[in-house]
């Protein structure tokens, strides 16, 4: 499969190495390729520095833009219907973007790309929603939410080539109130 990731950050650059180990064709795009040749040299064959329109065209995309340039990055991307778009966190460099906050970055990629499916991935839960699942924490798990079943599948089984345990928060938050 293969994997677009545009931005770099700890989080993008560990999906970049697990997927390639897993055998994942994983393209990469930051505002300043220079920067990741010698990282992406190391990481082995399976991964490339590519342009972004090139990086949006693989079916899952990982992505890590700052909150003040989501709305001209996404403006000019072809086609994303049906695209997967897993959504880290977005770096603020400029708190001016913060003051007039009425939506998240996932709403705001989501009325941007109508089309596209995103996953949110989250970095906070509570911790009773940790202690309640049925499921042993080994440390891989990864909790991340969105709207479409199909893409949320899609996004577990990618997890798992990963050695990640995808949980999809939706359900755990579900069965901590209903268990």
């Amino acid at each position: 499969m293969k994997i677009g990731i545009v931005g770099a950050s700890s989080i993008t650059m560990d999906f970049a190495s697990r997927a390639a180990q897993s055998g994942h064709e994983v393209l990469i795009s930051h505002s300043n390729n220079n920067t990741l040749k010698e990282c992406v040299q190391r990481m082995g064959t399976k991964v490339k520095l590519v342009t972004k329109e090139k990086a949006v065209k693989a079916g899952i995309i990982i992505l890590f833009v700052p909150r003040e340039e989501l709305k001209t990055f996404l403006s000019d991307l072809p086609d994303m219907t049906d695209k997967i778009i897993i959504h880290t966190n977005n770096p603020v460099f400029s708190m001016e973007c913060l003051s007039n906050v009425i939506k998240s970055s996932s709403e705001i990629i989501a009325d941007l790309l109508p089309d596209a499916h995103v996953i949110k991935l989250l970095n906070i839960v509570e911790p009773n929603i940790l202690l309640s699942s049925k499921e042993k924490h080994s440390g891989n798990e990864i909790y991340f939410t969105g709207n479409c079943t199909e893409a949320k599948r899609k996004v577990k089984a990618f997890f798992k080539t990963l050695n990640l345990s995808g949980i999809d928060f939706e359900e755990a938050y579900l069965f901590n109130k209903v268990g």
